[in-house]
């Protein structure tokens, strides 16, 4: 899931294993850390795979720059391309597509655009429809507000998400 985030960015700029870990918990979140224990065995991973290079450029702190190949370059479409899977990384992976549409072509990222928006909408449906059966068939259930409150929390998580997508797209136009 990393490797698309790396080479996205280490195609914009060459950049330390120390600011790669920084930008990807700040994409990731507040409270979503990077180890270096999962970072440096997937970088040796993509060494191994020629995907990236370490230069002799030094960053500020002293520490070596890690460089895109083109190959890495052809993996990174490759990953822009691939189907996003079905599980609890879906939105991680779809975040990392979004932040690098300007590397791909424009059909690409109105592609990707697209899932994303299909994925969203078939998310917040699927909250719908829970809530409506929830309502239909536990009315008088205990659980049922707290129920409610966490499916609506859904559909206007997703209601969030299509128009932030919306937005990306009529600033790609």
């Amino acid at each position: 899931m990393y490797e698309l985030y790396i080479l996205g960015q280490l195609l914009c700029t060459d950049r330390s294993a120390y600011k790669l870990r920084f930008v990807l918990e700040n994409i990731l979140g507040a409270h979503r850390k990077v180890s270096f224990g999962v970072l440096y065995p997937l970088l040796d991973k993509m060494k191994a795979a020629g995907t990236i290079v370490m230069t002799d450029d030094l960053d500020w702190r002293g520490k070596k720059k890690i460089h895109v190949t083109s190959a890495g370059r052809a993996r990174f479409d490759e990953l822009m391309k691939a189907p996003v899977q079905q599980n609890a990384h879906l939105d991680d992976v779809y975040l990392f597509k979004l932040s690098g549409l300007e590397l791909v072509d424009e059909q690409l990222a109105h592609q990707i655009i697209n899932d994303f928006r299909s994925e969203k909408l078939a998310q917040r449906d699927g909250y719908k429809e829970h809530l409506a059966d929830l309502e239909s068939r536990h009315a008088g259930a205990s659980f049922l507000p707290s129920a409610r409150r966490l499916n609506q929390l859904q559909i206007d998580l997703a209601n969030t998400y299509l128009e932030y997508v919306d937005k990306i797209e009529s600033e790609l136009e």
